[in-house]
């Protein structure tokens, strides 16, 4: 008997991971049999689906404590894969500078991602036009786990959707309604107005089909692609190269967002597509396989209507605010003759003023009083505002440039009024370790003053915005003036060190303006005109490849190696042979040891 048992393997036939394995290869198996022939539906593919995700997260846990041999090769594969992709990849930078310019030139992914996109609605369209009922037949058929997989993705990008489409509108009612109602509770009106538009979207998607809502999606796509036509080298661009030692190309900010919408568009068309592609038209078939998949889609359709209107406000709104835009000054007209005071709004409109008569006078406003001629002050040296002029004052047009001049100090005044504001709500958020704030005004992309600590862990993430948005701070035509001076003086943006006061801010800006003022626009700013500016050391640097910031006794802000950026810093005046001083350590928090007697 002993000779007859000695025959037979001794130990375990498998290890513990192989035992696992197995179970894994049985689950799938099991998985594969109960989809061919006990699913009818993409509903029993939600159960079986949310079960082999189950599976995977089984899998990562084993794979965790005690790491599978088969899965480290599929993870290798994984990164091969990965590895294929990441020459798609662009280093990526600003160019505020635009001279000299750069080559235009789009990325090549850009395209074989649009082509993809294309392929992939075409594909969606095929298999709804071969599979009528669902095109899950087709997956059942080859590989019910693989279709799964994509069934949950395709499942859980509608949902994404669904959920940016709800939270956006919730977060634009959010601010209405907080600007309205102030710091009241706002959660009651917030909740109805969610199951409201919840209850009315889900109410239209099971009775309306979404095909309105495809042909939307390819308007907005030709739209978006009717904008990136036209050539234009003006404005702010993109910098891209493929890689270290290969060429650099600009792509204008006005196609980048236009190339964003075209992609965004083919990519919602593909998805809603490949979801409800068998009710375009008609209500749902009796022998529909996939009504779950189609009822998440014309969900998801639904809500686009609200992202398009909420985009398109918000573009609308920056190029509403855009400070390279140049709007009209307001005059307003008094005068105790009413027939004067239209006379004389007729001829300022002729030179470029709205005219306001009634009310009063608000600020940044050019404020005129139509007196008669002895009481006219046209020609005094200091006169006081609203400016006394007759009739016969405008019509020789001699104060035309002082009116002018009357504007261009009272959008400066608001100008530097609101950036002492910002600056004073900014300095709230200084970190122990020093750093200092980025402005720019006059670029209507950068919404506030951007915050930058010395021992921010990020090298190129961007400065983080602190502070109220500049187009509630400064007035429009405030930000108007600051983009006419920064680039004809040719600033691209500004950084203020910690430990400079706006006092001293404040001194250098009026070097800036008075620079602009004498030479007409057509002078840049240098280092040597700031010279003799108390307190303040200022240094401009024309940030571009291969040319980054160096100093040995002044901090060096931030800035990726790919952009062009001429930046104005201002820095505290560490003397001419001042070194960085690190801040003190605190010693208060450092355990000593303990004596033991």
């Amino acid at each position: 008997m002993k000779l007859l048992t000695s025959v037979l393997p001794r130990g375990r036939l498998l290890t513990e991971d192989g035992w696992f394995t197995l179970a894994v290869c049985g689950f799938l198996v099991g998985l594969e049999v109960v989809g061919r022939y006990a699913a009818l539906t993409d509903f029993h593919d939600g159960l079986a689906g949310f079960a082999l995700v189950i599976a995977v997260a089984a899998v990562i846990a084993r794979h965790r404590r005690a790491p599978l041999g088969w899965v480290l090769g599929l993870g290798t594969r994984f990164q091969k894969v990965g590895a294929a992709f990441a020459a798609l990849r662009y280093d990526h930078g600003i160019d505020l500078r635009g001279t000299p310019p750069v080559a235009r030139r789009t990325p090549p992914a850009v395209w074989v991602i649009a082509g993809a996109l294309v392929v992939w609605a075409a594909l969606a369209a095929g298999a709804w036009a071969v599979f009528p009922t669902g095109w899950r037949v087709a997956g059942v058929a080859t590989s019910y786990t693989l279709y799964l997989g994509f069934l949950m993705a395709l499942w859980g990008v509608l949902l994404a959707v669904t959920f940016v489409g709800v939270f956006v509108p919730v977060a634009v009612l959010d601010s209405l309604l907080k600007r309205w109602l102030g710091d009241t509770d706002r959660r009651g009106a917030e909740l109805a107005a969610v199951v409201g538009y919840a209850v009315l979207v889900s109410a239209v998607a099971f009775v309306v089909p979404p095909a309105a809502i495809l042909v939307l999606c390819l308007v907005v796509a030709v739209g978006a692609w009717l904008v990136y036509l036209p050539k234009g080298n003006d404005g702010p661009a993109v910098l891209w190269r493929s890689g270290v030692d290969q060429p650099v190309y600009a792509v204008p900010v006005r196609r980048v967002l236009s190339l964003v919408a075209m992609l965004a568009s083919l990519l919602m068309f593909a998805i809603l597509l490949t979801a409800c592609g068998g009710r375009l038209l008609d209500a749902p078939r009796a022998d529909d396989t996939m009504p779950v998949t189609a009822l998440f889609g014309a969900i998801a359709a639904w809500l686009v209507p609200i992202l398009v209107v909420v985009v398109a406000l918000r573009l609308w709104s920056a190029r509403r605010n855009d400070p390279a835009r140049r709007t009209r000054p307001t005059a307003h007209v008094s005068g105790a003759d009413r027939s004067q005071v239209r006379r004389a709004s007729r001829l300022l409109r002729e030179w470029g003023y709205r005219i306001r008569t009634a009310g009063t006078r608000e600020p940044g406003q050019v404020g005129i009083e139509v007196v008669p001629p002895d009481r006219s002050q046209a020609t005094e040296f200091d006169p006081q505002w609203p400016l006394k002029v007759s009739l016969d004052d405008l019509e020789a047009g001699g104060v035309r440039a002082r009116l002018g001049r009357r504007d261009e100090i009272q959008v400066r005044r608001q100008l530097f009024r609101g950036l002492q504001k910002l600056l004073k709500r900014a300095s709230a958020f200084k970190g122990p370790g020093g750093g200092g704030f980025w402005i720019a005004p006059h670029w209507w992309f950068v919404e506030g003053v951007g915050r930058e600590d010395s021992d921010a862990a990020g090298e190129d993430a961007a400065p983080p915005l602190v502070g109220p948005p500049y187009a509630r701070a400064i007035p429009g035509r405030a930000r108007q003036h600051a983009h006419a001076v920064l680039r004809a003086t040719q600033i691209d943006m500004i950084f203020v060190e910690d430990g400079v006061t706006f006092k001293g801010l404040d001194r250098v800006l009026r070097v800036v303006t008075e620079l602009y003022d004498v030479h007409g626009g057509q002078r840049k700013a240098e280092e040597l005109h700031f010279r003799g500016v108390p307190k303040v050391k200022v240094m401009i640097h024309e940030y571009e490849p291969g040319n980054p910031f160096r100093s040995d006794a002044y901090p060096e802000p931030k800035f990726d190696d790919l952009s062009r950026v001429r930046v104005l810093h201002v820095f505290r005046d560490r003397g001419g042979e001042e070194e960085l001083i690190e801040p003190p350590y605190d010693f208060s928090w450092t355990p000593a040891p303990a004596l033991v007697g």
